[in-house]
């Protein structure tokens, strides 16, 4: 089984070594924090990239996840670089190998840029990008254990 909330609990963790503000999952019930701060949500949880098979009933997979990150702030720039400085920092040696240490593999980051919206673009500005992780996990399906055979020897008419 994935653990979703440990690898997302992984990256915000990096992130927030260099950025100290506050992420919220997006749509999410919590109160909104003081600006700025960043959302996360899981967009594509399951990205099956290839299956391998380990022998009796345990199945090895490599899976990519896609989390969208974006920051919110009540100035654009701000956002624009708070939104920079995370993608950098993701893409960086020593956090590609914090994260790989945990079984996360940094795939690319995809589409980065504006992420306002006409509800509350006079508000506030919202700019983000997609981070691709990959990574590794094995289902293991216990077997039924045999424990006895008969043998019947009946002919039929």
């Amino acid at each position: 089984m994935i653990d979703y909330k440990a690898i997302v609990s992984a990256v915000n963790h990096e992130l927030r070594k260099e950025l100290p503000y506050i992420g919220i999952e997006r749509m999410s019930t919590e109160k909104q924090p003081v600006y700025p701060f960043f959302t996360y949500t899981v967009t594509s949880p399951y990205l099956n990239v290839k299956t391998y098979r380990s022998g009796g009933e345990t199945q090895t997979e490599d899976v990519e996840i896609v989390i969208s990150y974006t920051w919110i702030s009540e100035d654009s720039f701000e956002a624009l670089s708070l939104a920079q400085q995370s993608a950098s920092l993701l893409k960086a040696t020593g956090t590609r190998q914090r994260l790989y240490e945990k079984g996360l593999a940094v795939v690319r980051i995809d589409g980065f840029g504006s992420r306002d919206n006409f509800i509350s673009i006079e508000v506030e500005r919202q700019v983000g990008f997609d981070l691709r992780l990959r990574i590794r996990h094995s289902d293991v399906k216990e077997m039924e254990a045999i424990e006895e055979v008969t043998l019947t020897t009946e002919t039929q008419p």
